[in-house]
Protein backbone atom coordinates (compact mmCIF):
# COMPACT_ATOMS: atom_id res chain seq x y z
CA UNK A 1 0.00 0.00 0.00
CA UNK A 2 1.68 3.56 -0.84
CA UNK A 3 1.52 6.05 2.28
CA UNK A 4 -0.78 8.62 1.90
CA UNK A 5 0.54 11.82 0.41
CA UNK A 6 -0.34 15.27 1.90
CA UNK A 7 -1.55 18.30 -0.31
CA UNK A 8 0.06 21.69 0.26
CA UNK A 9 -3.62 22.97 1.56
CA UNK A 10 -3.85 20.44 4.32
CA UNK A 11 0.19 21.05 5.04
CA UNK A 12 -0.58 24.91 5.48
CA UNK A 13 -3.55 24.57 7.52
CA UNK A 14 -1.89 22.19 9.67
CA UNK A 15 1.31 24.19 10.14
CA UNK A 16 -1.38 27.25 10.80
CA UNK A 17 -2.69 25.16 13.45
CA UNK A 18 0.16 24.26 14.96
CA UNK A 19 1.44 27.67 14.98
CA UNK A 20 -1.60 29.27 16.14
CA UNK A 21 -1.96 27.03 19.16
CA UNK A 22 1.68 27.97 19.86
CA UNK A 23 1.87 31.55 19.59
CA UNK A 24 -1.80 31.59 21.71
CA UNK A 25 0.49 29.64 24.60
CA UNK A 26 3.38 32.29 24.35
CA UNK A 27 0.95 35.52 24.31
CA UNK A 28 -1.02 33.39 27.16
CA UNK A 29 2.35 33.51 29.07
CA UNK A 30 2.87 36.89 27.93
CA UNK A 31 0.12 37.77 29.78
CA UNK A 32 0.58 36.32 32.61
CA UNK A 33 4.50 37.94 33.05
CA UNK A 34 3.31 41.28 32.58
CA UNK A 35 -0.07 40.83 34.97
CA UNK A 36 2.62 39.76 37.52
CA UNK A 37 4.95 42.22 36.56
CA UNK A 38 2.50 45.27 36.65
CA UNK A 39 1.32 43.27 40.48
CA UNK A 40 4.93 43.62 41.74
CA UNK A 41 5.72 47.05 40.10
CA UNK A 42 2.27 48.44 41.99
CA UNK A 43 3.46 46.69 45.29
CA UNK A 44 6.89 48.20 45.12
CA UNK A 45 5.82 51.45 44.33
CA UNK A 46 5.58 54.03 47.12
CA UNK A 47 1.77 55.02 47.81
CA UNK A 48 1.63 59.54 46.94
CA UNK A 49 0.52 60.71 50.25
CA UNK A 50 -2.51 62.28 50.84
CA UNK A 51 -0.89 66.17 51.73
CA UNK A 52 -3.56 68.70 54.10
CA UNK A 53 -5.26 71.80 53.31
CA UNK A 54 -5.55 73.96 55.69
CA UNK A 55 -9.19 74.54 57.21
CA UNK A 56 -11.24 77.90 56.41
CA UNK A 57 -14.79 79.12 56.63
CA UNK A 58 -17.35 77.11 55.16
CA UNK A 59 -16.23 73.60 56.24
CA UNK A 60 -19.12 71.03 57.34
CA UNK A 61 -17.05 69.85 60.68
CA UNK A 62 -20.06 66.54 61.12
CA UNK A 63 -18.44 65.36 57.17
CA UNK A 64 -15.09 65.04 59.22
CA UNK A 65 -12.93 62.64 61.61
CA UNK A 66 -10.65 64.53 64.05
CA UNK A 67 -7.47 63.78 65.24
CA UNK A 68 -4.64 64.76 67.39
CA UNK A 69 -2.02 66.59 64.95
CA UNK A 70 1.50 65.29 65.76
CA UNK A 71 4.49 67.03 66.36
CA UNK A 72 6.51 64.22 64.44
CA UNK A 73 7.83 62.96 61.29
CA UNK A 74 5.46 62.08 58.45
CA UNK A 75 6.06 57.93 57.40
CA UNK A 76 4.46 55.89 55.02
CA UNK A 77 5.12 51.84 54.94
CA UNK A 78 4.51 50.69 51.40
CA UNK A 79 4.42 46.71 52.72
CA UNK A 80 8.34 46.78 52.66
CA UNK A 81 9.82 49.78 54.02
CA UNK A 82 9.46 53.24 55.83
CA UNK A 83 9.42 56.40 53.61
CA UNK A 84 9.41 59.53 54.34
CA UNK A 85 6.95 62.30 53.00
CA UNK A 86 9.33 62.62 50.06
CA UNK A 87 10.17 59.17 49.65
CA UNK A 88 13.10 59.24 51.23
CA UNK A 89 14.01 55.83 52.94
CA UNK A 90 14.21 56.19 57.10
CA UNK A 91 16.78 53.71 58.17
CA UNK A 92 14.65 52.41 60.86
CA UNK A 93 15.85 49.19 63.37
CA UNK A 94 14.53 45.46 61.92
CA UNK A 95 12.73 44.96 65.21
CA UNK A 96 10.38 48.19 64.53
CA UNK A 97 9.11 47.33 61.39
CA UNK A 98 9.48 43.10 61.98
CA UNK A 99 5.61 41.54 61.32
CA UNK A 100 4.51 44.19 59.68
CA UNK A 101 1.89 43.98 57.16
CA UNK A 102 2.44 43.65 53.11
CA UNK A 103 -0.09 46.44 52.72
CA UNK A 104 0.89 50.28 53.28
CA UNK A 105 0.38 52.13 55.99
CA UNK A 106 0.22 55.93 56.59
CA UNK A 107 1.16 57.48 59.92
CA UNK A 108 3.92 59.68 61.91
CA UNK A 109 6.64 59.10 63.83
CA UNK A 110 6.29 60.90 67.00
CA UNK A 111 8.09 60.98 70.39
CA UNK A 112 5.41 62.86 72.06
CA UNK A 113 4.44 66.38 72.43
CA UNK A 114 6.87 68.79 71.96
CA UNK A 115 9.71 65.83 71.27
CA UNK A 116 10.18 66.82 67.43
CA UNK A 117 13.76 67.11 67.43
CA UNK A 118 13.96 63.68 69.35
CA UNK A 119 12.61 62.54 66.64
CA UNK A 120 14.72 64.08 63.82
CA UNK A 121 17.96 62.57 65.54
CA UNK A 122 16.11 59.05 65.45
CA UNK A 123 16.01 59.14 61.96
CA UNK A 124 18.43 60.86 61.06
CA UNK A 125 21.85 58.69 62.27
CA UNK A 126 23.33 56.27 59.47
CA UNK A 127 23.06 53.47 62.05
CA UNK A 128 19.49 53.48 63.71
CA UNK A 129 20.15 53.85 67.34
CA UNK A 130 17.70 51.30 69.60
CA UNK A 131 17.71 53.71 72.50
CA UNK A 132 16.61 56.62 70.45
CA UNK A 133 14.11 54.54 68.31
CA UNK A 134 12.60 52.49 71.46
CA UNK A 135 11.25 56.58 72.69
CA UNK A 136 9.28 56.55 69.21
CA UNK A 137 6.01 55.55 68.07
CA UNK A 138 4.25 54.60 64.92
CA UNK A 139 0.98 56.49 65.13
CA UNK A 140 -1.09 55.07 62.32
CA UNK A 141 -3.95 57.19 60.47
CA UNK A 142 -4.81 55.55 57.12
CA UNK A 143 -4.52 52.60 55.13
CA UNK A 144 -3.61 53.84 51.48
CA UNK A 145 -4.74 50.45 49.68
CA UNK A 146 -8.17 49.67 51.53
CA UNK A 147 -11.07 51.06 49.40
CA UNK A 148 -13.96 53.06 50.46
CA UNK A 149 -13.94 56.26 52.60
CA UNK A 150 -11.92 56.85 55.70
CA UNK A 151 -14.49 56.28 57.69
CA UNK A 152 -15.05 52.67 56.07
CA UNK A 153 -11.31 52.76 55.90
CA UNK A 154 -11.16 53.05 59.91
CA UNK A 155 -12.32 49.71 61.24
CA UNK A 156 -10.05 47.97 58.91
CA UNK A 157 -6.81 50.46 59.98
CA UNK A 158 -7.72 49.72 63.77
CA UNK A 159 -7.90 45.97 63.18
CA UNK A 160 -4.66 46.06 61.51
CA UNK A 161 -2.66 47.64 64.33
CA UNK A 162 -4.36 45.45 67.19
CA UNK A 163 -2.98 42.28 65.33
CA UNK A 164 0.13 43.69 65.23
CA UNK A 165 0.39 43.55 69.31
CA UNK A 166 3.10 46.06 69.01
CA UNK A 167 2.90 48.69 71.96
CA UNK A 168 5.25 51.25 69.69
CA UNK A 169 2.25 50.96 66.67
CA UNK A 170 -0.52 52.58 67.74
CA UNK A 171 -3.94 53.79 65.61
CA UNK A 172 -4.19 57.38 66.09
CA UNK A 173 -7.57 57.99 67.83
CA UNK A 174 -10.15 59.45 66.16
CA UNK A 175 -13.54 61.15 66.98
CA UNK A 176 -16.40 63.17 65.65
CA UNK A 177 -17.78 66.84 66.24
CA UNK A 178 -20.96 68.43 65.83
CA UNK A 179 -20.24 72.17 65.07
CA UNK A 180 -17.39 74.41 64.33
CA UNK A 181 -17.76 76.01 68.05
CA UNK A 182 -16.85 71.90 69.28
CA UNK A 183 -13.92 71.72 67.43
CA UNK A 184 -12.52 75.23 68.17
CA UNK A 185 -13.09 74.25 71.98
CA UNK A 186 -11.19 71.12 71.49
CA UNK A 187 -8.54 73.13 69.64
CA UNK A 188 -8.01 74.99 72.50
CA UNK A 189 -7.77 72.28 74.73
CA UNK A 190 -5.21 70.62 72.83
CA UNK A 191 -2.74 73.34 72.42
CA UNK A 192 -2.96 74.10 76.28
CA UNK A 193 -1.92 70.70 76.87
CA UNK A 194 0.96 70.60 74.22
CA UNK A 195 -0.58 69.38 71.19
CA UNK A 196 0.56 71.13 67.89
CA UNK A 197 -3.28 71.34 66.44
CA UNK A 198 -5.69 68.96 65.05
CA UNK A 199 -6.09 67.24 62.13
CA UNK A 200 -10.00 66.44 60.35
CA UNK A 201 -10.50 63.80 57.17
CA UNK A 202 -13.50 63.51 55.31
CA UNK A 203 -15.71 60.28 56.21
CA UNK A 204 -16.80 59.76 52.93
CA UNK A 205 -13.42 60.85 50.52
CA UNK A 206 -11.06 57.57 49.28
CA UNK A 207 -7.36 57.49 50.09
CA UNK A 208 -5.71 59.70 47.32
CA UNK A 209 -2.51 61.51 46.71
CA UNK A 210 -2.15 65.20 46.38
CA UNK A 211 -3.55 68.34 48.59
CA UNK A 212 -7.26 68.89 48.95
CA UNK A 213 -10.15 69.55 51.65
CA UNK A 214 -9.84 65.75 52.35
CA UNK A 215 -7.86 66.76 54.80
CA UNK A 216 -7.67 69.41 56.61
CA UNK A 217 -4.79 70.81 59.78
CA UNK A 218 -6.18 73.37 61.79
CA UNK A 219 -3.45 75.48 63.88
CA UNK A 220 -4.30 78.75 65.90
CA UNK A 221 -1.22 79.65 63.96
CA UNK A 222 0.11 78.70 60.41
CA UNK A 223 3.20 77.23 59.32
CA UNK A 224 5.09 76.74 56.53
CA UNK A 225 8.43 75.92 54.85
CA UNK A 226 11.00 77.72 53.32
CA UNK A 227 14.57 77.08 51.67
CA UNK A 228 17.54 78.96 52.70
CA UNK A 229 18.93 80.51 50.23
CA UNK A 230 21.35 82.81 52.39
CA UNK A 231 22.48 84.03 55.54
CA UNK A 232 22.29 88.40 56.01
CA UNK A 233 25.12 89.54 58.54
CA UNK A 234 23.82 90.59 61.63
CA UNK A 235 23.94 94.07 63.24
CA UNK A 236 24.35 95.72 66.99
CA UNK A 237 24.51 92.77 69.40
CA UNK A 238 24.28 90.08 66.83
CA UNK A 239 27.30 91.53 64.42
CA UNK A 240 29.51 88.98 63.80
CA UNK A 241 26.41 86.49 63.23
CA UNK A 242 23.74 85.91 61.75
CA UNK A 243 21.12 88.58 61.49
CA UNK A 244 18.67 86.93 59.69
CA UNK A 245 18.24 83.87 56.92
CA UNK A 246 17.35 84.92 53.35
CA UNK A 247 14.65 82.10 52.49
CA UNK A 248 12.89 81.30 49.54
CA UNK A 249 9.14 79.65 49.07
CA UNK A 250 8.45 77.34 46.37
CA UNK A 251 7.13 79.91 44.26
CA UNK A 252 10.35 81.44 43.96
CA UNK A 253 9.56 84.09 46.53
CA UNK A 254 12.25 85.19 48.88
CA UNK A 255 11.89 87.09 52.29
CA UNK A 256 14.39 87.81 55.66
CA UNK A 257 13.55 85.62 58.59
CA UNK A 258 15.08 86.46 61.80
CA UNK A 259 12.70 86.51 64.37
CA UNK A 260 12.30 83.55 66.57
CA UNK A 261 16.17 82.43 65.60
CA UNK A 262 17.92 81.02 68.49
CA UNK A 263 21.50 82.61 69.45
CA UNK A 264 22.77 79.03 68.66
CA UNK A 265 21.78 79.21 65.48
CA UNK A 266 22.65 82.66 64.64
CA UNK A 267 26.16 81.81 65.37
CA UNK A 268 26.12 78.53 63.73
CA UNK A 269 23.21 79.12 60.94
CA UNK A 270 21.85 76.44 59.02
CA UNK A 271 23.72 75.92 55.84
CA UNK A 272 22.20 76.93 52.14
CA UNK A 273 19.78 74.25 50.93
CA UNK A 274 18.03 73.39 54.59
CA UNK A 275 14.78 73.47 54.75
CA UNK A 276 13.00 75.34 57.58
CA UNK A 277 9.51 75.79 59.27
CA UNK A 278 9.01 79.19 60.16
CA UNK A 279 5.04 80.82 62.02
CA UNK A 280 3.00 83.65 60.75
CA UNK A 281 -0.36 85.10 60.54
CA UNK A 282 -1.83 85.43 57.16
CA UNK A 283 -0.25 87.04 54.21
CA UNK A 284 0.77 90.20 52.63
CA UNK A 285 -1.06 91.35 49.10
CA UNK A 286 2.68 89.66 47.66
CA UNK A 287 2.14 86.52 48.75
CA UNK A 288 4.64 86.96 51.44
CA UNK A 289 3.99 85.59 54.99
CA UNK A 290 2.86 88.55 57.56
CA UNK A 291 4.53 88.34 61.37
CA UNK A 292 7.25 85.66 59.75
CA UNK A 293 9.06 83.80 62.27
CA UNK A 294 11.94 81.11 62.74
CA UNK A 295 10.26 77.45 64.64
CA UNK A 296 12.54 75.00 63.46
CA UNK A 297 14.88 73.39 61.02
CA UNK A 298 13.25 70.24 58.97
CA UNK A 299 16.27 68.06 58.91
CA UNK A 300 14.43 64.95 57.46
CA UNK A 301 13.74 67.72 54.20
CA UNK A 302 15.79 66.45 51.06
CA UNK A 303 18.53 68.91 50.10
CA UNK A 304 18.29 70.99 47.37
CA UNK A 305 19.92 70.87 43.85
CA UNK A 306 21.88 73.41 44.66
CA UNK A 307 23.22 72.46 47.74
CA UNK A 308 23.69 68.73 46.60
CA UNK A 309 26.16 70.50 43.58
CA UNK A 310 27.45 72.63 45.71
CA UNK A 311 28.26 70.06 48.31
CA UNK A 312 29.84 67.67 45.15
CA UNK A 313 31.95 70.49 44.19
CA UNK A 314 33.99 70.73 47.25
Amino acid sequence: MQPRSTSPTASRRIFSSVFGLQRLIYLRWQLLFLIAFGCMAARAAPPAPTLAQHYHSGIDVTAYWVSEKYDGVRALWTGQQLLSRQGLPIRAPAWFTAGWPDQPLDGELWAGRGQFADVQSAIGQATPDDAQWRALRYMVFDLPGAPGGFGARLPELQRTVAALGQPWVQAAAQWRVDSHAQLMAQLQQHERAGAEGLMLRRDDAPYRGGRSDDLLKLKSFEDAEARVVGHVPGRGKYAGQTGALLVALPDGKRFRLGSGLPDALRRTPPPVGTVVTYRFNGTHASGLPRFARFWRVRADAPPSVESTESAAKK
